[in-house]
């Protein structure tokens, strides 16, 4: 039999929980319970979903040590995905604990919680303000507990609210207790910059307080808000600069160097004060941290000018020292820095090619990314040949490097290390970018550079990067057209590259430029039938190539009929047909680009089948004139990067208004006509009039001396064709379409083209080496007579530069570019989770004065402004009223007893008001909302 005043249950575990003896699930129990379902997510989701009601009904409990342990799992749960806002009244209570072990748990748990309800905070502003109060007897772990609390959770208004308190506590006597406040007061400055404009000394002058700890978490916070906004400052300089170089801290000194640094960006002058004591604190200094922060603060600080070789060199010559550390994090960040002082000046860092060679070989893959990055400072005609050699070598899936220093513990003399593709595509990027550099100043020979592309397109198939084939047939592309005397050998390497199927696979887009490249110089190619049957019997192409293609076999073809003497008229029909069937399967295309000019090729070369079924003797005109009119009209020069872009933007060419009215045009072609005629009559009669005078010489000796006088009428051929070319030119002055140039010099190019493969036997073209065996197949055979057995050292072959049209200068509005559409994830409503934290330090000024308002004002200003307002509305309404007239208006309402003491109240209050007098009201109702009901009722009875 129990006693009636036995403990119950509940009291025994109650009287327990002080002890730390809980009979609920605490948070160890949760941890060893999730552990326990293992990968089963069904189980797992089960055994959470238990946990949360549970703790929904621990919450609730008027225990508050219960309840905080009910807490402390909810924000353990939060990392699973469950919402705890539901609890942030019941975090609130456990907050205002008196007991440390609950506060910690409570601002815990609001840290992680109270951000997304800023209404919380409102109610929780009191209770900070009750914790944060300094009188001497509260618990110092309790202030820091709270000031740790705060920093997380912090808004502008809940900012605003208690930064008053926060520049009290660093009057403290506690040491600890400045160094939370200032710590605290830089989440504060973020959201409210109006703090630090007021109270900007008393925050500054902790930087002469005696602890060191505070001093140091002073710098500390002035050095992450100036990464927000540097400008208020930059008077601190004299200051900052004393306490750098009296003090003994290293980290502080690392501080005040990030500090500098920020500074230096906006205000140049500190260069020349601070520059030189760097300088002398990294020849005293034996702290590879504060080195490297010297060394850092100097380029990111834009205190290395270009021409300052003395203290580049110093700086180069520390980093030297630790790229031979056995440190690979010490080895990364010295590559770093020495490609940011590379950047500066390229000629700082190229007496150390053998360091940056090294760094190619370094056993860690980050290094030597970060190396290639150097390759642009050192690489030279010398040189480059052993860099490309050295990063074509790295292509093999695993690298082995000889062990250092760190390695030798393990008793291995060479290590493997697997190279990814990242680190290849980047090697082939910068071989291409070295080597083209500076108009392709650096590469010895052009031989040579072509091997190298042909071996990067062998060696690059497996990589699967599409702007590896971009760079690639870009680079093939810009040889082509911008080194004519290295056009044959390209042609050959390119038709060797065209008949890989697997590069063609693997690679379309070097497909694509190599195509390119034979329709625009098919000149050097002898067996251009055997070029499209190669092309044409491509499968599996994609739309940008086809339409490349299409237009290449068009341009081979015409070549082909017309420069290689007699063709057989067999070979030409079968061609055709191959031609034909090709563009009839590409016809339907969907691809608009690829159909429209598949069908426009298709009916061309049916006419032209139809023209050689009448006549199989000799090949028509359609294929000898017409068709070389539609390419070779001028010569492809290489084109400034920009250049349509400006051609397009400007709006004094009018692309509307007809050059010619349609009088014009009918006077034009008939004046055209009428001159065909008329020098087809002519030569008609020169040649019939040229054979009867040289068979009346060959009967009569004596006549040819008037034969000879005769052949003055070839002169006014040839005059009528200088006119006809004066015409042409003065036709391609006037049209905008055409660059500006002088015609007789491009003439004169074709009559005499750029490179002579039959005729010019004095060049000599070494056979290129390649790094992978291997031979091309359909070399025209001119180039083969043109190679001799004797090699000499050839001069550097001639680059073409860049033509371009010059600025426009008219003020002229240029057409806007058109902006690109935002994305879904850029929007406002966006759920994508922003980790930047929003500021408003940056965009305040500090210059702005600042403005005292009275407290007393100061919590209903929103509320005063609309009554304000609402006062300007109704006097302007009752401006034309006669003012001195006393008007009475008396409603009458029914009569009930429960309102007749509010209808005499009301009644007052009018009869008051419309005399002026004040009306009376109680001491609990407000006296501006009595006003404002007076003025409306005044407004009402002068309506």
């Amino acid at each position: 039999m129990t006693s009636l005043y036995a403990p119950s249950a509940d009291d025994v575990m109650r009287r327990l929980r002080p002890f730390g003896l809980f009979f609920e699930k605490s948070l160890k129990d949760l941890i060893k319970g999730i552990r326990s379902c293992g990968e089963n997510s069904e189980e797992l989701e089960r055994f959470l979903s238990k946990t949360l009601s549970e703790c929904r009904q621990e919450v609730e409990s008027p225990d508050l040590d219960l309840k905080t342990n009910a807490v402390v799992k909810l924000t353990y749960l939060e990392m699973y995905g469950f919402d705890m806002s539901w609890a942030n009244f019941y975090i609130l209570e456990v907050m205002s604990s008196n007991r440390l072990q609950h506060k910690r748990v409570g601002y815990l748990a609001a840290s992680q919680s109270f951000h997304k309800d800023p209404d919380i905070l409102m109610l929780a502003t009191n209770l900070l303000k009750k914790d944060l109060k300094y009188d001497g007897n509260n618990d110092v772990l309790k202030m820091g507990v709270t000031l740790s609390g705060l920093s997380t959770m912090v808004t502008a208004p809940l900012a605003r609210d208690i930064c008053g308190d926060l520049f009290s506590m660093l009057g403290s006597s506690k040491p600890y207790i400045r160094k939370k406040a200032i710590s605290a007061l830089f989440k504060v400055f973020l959201q409210y910059p109006e703090a630090l404009r007021d109270n900007f000394d008393k925050f500054v002058a902790k930087l002469e307080d005696e602890d060191m700890s505070v001093v140091s978490a002073t710098v500390s916070v002035i050095c992450e808000l100036s990464k927000k906004n540097p400008h208020p400052f930059v008077q601190l300089s004299p200051l900052l600069y004393e306490t750098l170089f009296t003090i003994d801290n290293n980290w502080i000194i690392i501080r005040l160097l990030k500090l500098f640094t920020n500074l230096s960006q906006v205000e140049p002058k500190l260069r020349v004060k601070v520059l030189p004591k760097i300088l002398e604190l990294m020849e005293v200094t034996s702290a590879t941290s504060v080195i490297y922060e010297s060394i850092n603060c100097i380029v990111k600080g834009h205190m290395l000018e270009p021409d300052d070789y003395d203290t580049a060199l110093s700086c180069l010559e520390e980093l030297t020292k630790f790229c031979n550390s056995n440190d690979p994090n010490l080895r990364y960040i010295s590559v770093v820095l020495f490609y940011k002082i590379g950047k500066i000046n390229t000629s700082f860092i190229s007496e150390f090619n053998t360091l940056v060679i090294r760094l190619l070989k370094d056993v860690d893959i980050s290094i030597r990314s970060r190396a290639l990055e150097l390759l642009e400072g050192i690489t030279d005609d010398e040189n480059i040949a052993q860099i490309v050699q050295i990063l074509v070598k790295q292509f093999a899936d695993k690298d082995v490097v000889l062990a250092n220093k760190l390695f030798k513990q393990t008793r291995q003399e060479n290590i493997e290390i697997e190279v990814p593709n990242s680190y290849k595509i980047k090697m082939v990027s910068t071989i291409l970018r070295i080597c083209s550099l500076n108009n392709y100043a650096n590469v010895p020979d052009f031989d040579w550079y072509l091997a190298v592309l042909s071996d990067l397109c062998v060696i690059s198939q497996d990589l699967n990067d599409e702007a590896i084939g971009l760079q690639l047939g870009a680079e093939l592309r810009n040889i082509m057209v911008k080194v004519p005397s290295m056009r044959e050998t390209c042609i050959s390497t390119i038709v060797g590259l065209v008949s890989n199927n697997d590069i063609c696979r693997q690679l379309p887009m070097v497909l694509k430029e190599c195509l390119w490249c034979i329709g625009e110089y098919p000149s050097s190619i002898s067996n251009g039938d055997d070029i499209i049957k190669l092309i044409t019997r491509q499968r599996r192409l994609t739309p940008e190539v086809q339409q490349i293609a299409a237009q290449a076999l068009i341009k081979i073809f015409s070549s082909w009929c017309n420069t290689n003497g007699n063709v057989p008229i067999n070979d030409v029909k079968h061609t055709i047909q191959e031609l034909i069937s090709f563009f009839e399967s590409l016809s339907s295309s969907k691809s608009f680009e690829v159909q429209e000019r598949c069908v426009e090729f298709l009916e061309f070369f049916k006419l032209c089948a139809e023209s050689l079924e009448q006549n199989d003797e000799e090949l028509p005109l359609l294929i000898t004139e017409v068709l070389p009119s539609f390419f070779n009209a001028y010569e492809l020069n290489p084109i400034l990067h920009g250049t349509l872009k400006k051609v397009q933007n400007s709006l004094s060419i009018d692309l509307e208004t007809p050059f010619l009215s349609e009088d014009e045009v009918k006077n034009l072609l008939e004046e055209e006509s009428s001159k065909h005629e008329a020098e087809s009559m002519l030569a008609s009669d020169l040649d019939m009039d040229d054979e009867f005078e040289e068979d009346d010489a060959i009967e009569n000796p004596a006549h040819e001396d008037k034969l000879l006088g005769d052949r003055s009428r070839d002169d006014l051929a040839e005059e009528e064709r200088r006119v006809l070319e004066e015409e042409r030119r003065k036709e391609k002055l006037t049209n905008p379409f055409y660059l500006e140039g002088d015609y007789e010099d491009f003439a004169a190019k074709r009559e005499n083209p750029l490179i002579d493969f039959n005729d010019n036997q004095d060049q000599n073209y070494p056979e290129s080496s390649s790094l992978i065996a291997g031979e091309l197949k359909h070399v025209s055979e001119t180039s083969k007579k043109t190679k001799k057995e004797r090699k000499k050292k050839k001069k550097k072959a001639e680059v073409l530069i860049d033509e371009g049209v010059p600025e426009i200068t008219s003020d002229v509005a240029a057409i806007p570019e058109p902006q690109p559409a935002k994305s879904i994830s850029s929007s406002k409503n966006s759920s994508r989770i922003n980790l930047k934290m929003q500021t408003k330090l940056e965009s305040f000024n500090f210059d702005q004065p600042q403005k005292y308002v009275e407290d007393s004002g100061a919590a209903g200003t929103e509320g005063q402004q609309e009554i304000d307002q609402l006062r300007a509305k109704f006097a302007e309404s009752s401006l034309g009223q006669d003012m001195d007239e006393e008007v009475v208006i008396v409603k009458r309402k029914k009569k009930k007893r429960s309102k007749d003491k509010k209808h005499s109240k009301k009644k007052d209050v009018e009869h008051h008001s419309a005399h002026g007098e004040p009306a009376k009201c109680d001491s609990g109702q407000n006296p501006q909302a009595e006003n404002a009901s007076a003025h409306d009722q005044t407004a009402h009875e002068s309506l």
